[in-house]
């Protein structure tokens, strides 16, 4: 597939607010993938044991951590 569209995206988790360049694919569900380019652009570091994110963006330190999950009552 050729992409050649792009948008900027803004975002939050938390108090974390940035933006991220996303490429435009027919899609029927969406989600934003914060993958590689975004990781080396932010310099963030990942810690397989708990799971988390850390980076530091406009001189805050944020750690974003996974989201828990939520029972389905039914």
């Amino acid at each position: 597939m050729i992409v050649n569209q792009q948008v900027k995206v803004p975002f939050s988790i938390g108090i974390y607010k940035d933006d991220v360049n996303c490429d435009i694919v027919p899609m029927e569900v969406g989600h934003i993938l914060l993958g590689r380019p975004w990781q080396f652009d932010r310099k963030i570091i990942y810690n397989d044991l708990t799971n988390e994110i850390t980076l530091t963006h406009l001189d805050t330190k944020f750690v974003l951590h996974p989201q828990t999950q939520v029972a389905n009552l039914q």
